[in-house]
């Protein structure tokens, strides 16, 4: 027989589940050590009939693991989510212990990709066509805001300093540029900060320009000298 509930939820034994509740041995908000539980697994692997009745049975939907994940983050196909959100009413708005809702997770991820379309789809109905062009936590901290970047002056030297930062943040940038871009935009001021950081590369760049081209300063000052 089937040591504990989560086994039996997994393997989709109703039969066994239900015999497990009305033992009173185990609810089917019973977590294992990790906070995994039996609509955890029930949502996990796509037993809609088994999720239905543990609900019934007085189950949590939002019901969160210890890493704050919702049945909904578990979550793997279509047509279970199209059961959490619209019959069982669970709120897809509920983030976990990393601040990501249950599509922001799956973004990160990359996994699902129709699974991922729906739920964009629960954002757009509830919250209007803006919602899903929301970045996710990450996706933020690794390219700042359009806020900072129209905060940023025109040109510096007559180089677009705009266009410097948004090249440099969406193209191949080194580690440590990129930890630095991450840091100003968590910080203090960051406006400032990105302001005076682009100057100093714009700066940089031309100077490394200047010493390439040839009729440069360089070329020049040789010249002279001959």
């Amino acid at each position: 027989m089937v040591s504990n509930i989560w086994v039996a939820a997994a393997d989709n034994q109703v039969a066994i589940v239900d015999d497990f509740l009305k033992s009173g041995q185990y609810t089917p908000n019973a977590k294992d050590p990790n906070g995994y539980t039996p609509i955890h697994a029930a949502a996990s692997y796509g037993h809609i009939g088994l999720l239905r009745l543990l609900i019934s049975k007085g189950g949590d939907i939002n019901i969160q693991d210890n890493e704050g994940d919702t049945p909904l983050h578990h979550c793997e196909d279509v047509r279970t989510a199209k059961v959490l959100v619209k019959d069982l009413d669970c709120d897809w708005t509920i983030k976990n212990e990393d601040g990501l809702t249950a599509l922001e997770y799956r973004i990160e991820d990359e996994e699902f990709p129709e699974l991922i379309e729906y739920l964009k789809t629960v954002k757009y109905e509830a919250e209007g066509p803006d919602a899903v062009q929301t970045a996710t936590p990450s996706e933020e901290a690794a390219s700042g805001s359009s806020d900072i970047h129209s905060s940023l002056p025109e040109a510096v030297d007559g180089q677009n300093i705009r266009f410097s930062l948004e090249s440099e943040v969406e193209g191949e940038i080194s580690e440590d540029r990129r930890k630095q871009i991450e840091a100003i935009i968590n910080g203090e001021n960051p406006e400032e900060a990105l302001r005076q950081l682009v100057t100093n590369a714009v700066h940089e760049g031309m100077a490394q320009y200047r010493e390439v081209q040839p009729g440069g300063e360089n070329e020049v000052s040789k010249k002279r000298k001959e």
